[in-house]
């Protein structure tokens, strides 16, 4: 069944949506060796489907767009978002689409972990594939990650054809990484991808070489030294927020998310990305990649008690 065309999408999510088993250790392994977890969680994570559950939690009417089957993992993940007040109604069923799984092992002592995923039958679909062909006629702002490949790709060009702004997540450099990032008005990644990406370790050089039109804004997180943008309104930069870190699993995705919905509700970019970076700080401070996303009124608070 179809969406209702007279229903507005702060934002439209298409990407990835992960199961993750998260495990917490209070010293770092060795290669080789065997280590007894402190604790083991199952979370629902996702570079997409986490942002997409902070816009909806920070208030946002947000949908995903995705190709989910019947398994045990994709009901899963599909209720994860149901229940977070995500529209799915975009969501193909498909016998063989499962989401990524992913196996997160957690530092307690400060908060960094190393991920390990797989895309075994993970798919995602084509915008002429959803069920409102018309979606772009009521998408404020359409999300899309490197995950999603062509499909992403060919979203962002419809949405940018219709003046849609579309805000693109990338963590690894793939073929299809440089055609997305073009055609994407708001790109938004981490320090680590941009220097590895630029050949650069100087954040000015990472802006102007992944600014690649005028028109584009840049955004490169830097976890505990903030984030330093770049749009045709001029360079700025911005400090992190001091919270205690438990776990910074989906604090990226979470900044993408509360990101995507400032712009949707027309913030200028400086004001978006503290919106966003006080969303991300409040994220690290629990276990998991949603458990920490906060409220509209928790980020409120927390705001309001950081202004300069």
């Amino acid at each position: 069944m179809g969406v209702k065309s007279d229903i507005s999408i702060d934002v439209l999510g298409l990407g990835s949506v992960t199961v993750d088993f998260v495990g917490t250790v209070n010293t770092w392994p060795g290669k080789g060796t065997k280590k007894m977890l402190d604790s083991l969680t199952i979370c629902d994570g996702g570079l997409v489907g986490t942002a997409l559950v902070a816009a909806a939690r920070l208030g946002g009417k947000v949908a995903f767009a995705g190709k989910l089957g019947r398994s045990e993992m994709a009901r899963r993940a599909l209720e994860a978002l149901r229940r977070e007040s995500v529209d799915t109604s975009f969501v193909l069923e498909t016998e063989d689409s499962e989401p990524i799984v992913a196996f997160v092992l957690t530092d307690s002592t400060d908060g960094q972990r190393n991920i390990f995923w797989t895309r075994q039958n993970v798919h995602y679909p084509m915008p002429w594939e959803y069920p409102d062909r018309n979606w772009f006629r009521r998408t404020t702002v359409l999300l899309i990650d490197f995950e999603s490949g062509l499909a992403g790709i060919e979203a962002a060009k419809t949405a940018m054809q219709h003046n849609i702004p579309v805000v693109i997540d990338v963590e690894h450099n793939e073929s299809h990484v440089a055609e997305a990032m073009s055609v994407s008005s708001h790109i938004i990644v981490s320090e680590e991808f941009a220097s590895g990406y630029t050949g650069s370790g100087n954040v000015t050089e990472m802006l102007t070489t992944l600014r690649s039109n005028p028109e584009q804004v840049v955004i490169v997180t830097r976890g505990e030294n903030g984030c330093v943008g770049s749009s045709k309104e001029g360079e700025f930069e911005l400090p992190a927020f001091a919270v205690d870190v438990l776990d910074t699993t989906g604090c990226g995705d979470t900044f993408h998310g509360a990101f995507a919905l400032a712009i949707a509700r027309g913030l200028p970019v400086v004001s978006a990305a503290r919106f966003a970076s006080g969303a991300a700080a409040l994220c690290a401070t629990q276990l998991g990649g949603r458990a920490g996303i906060p409220t509209a009124r928790q980020l409120e608070q927390f705001l309001s008690k950081h202004e300069s």
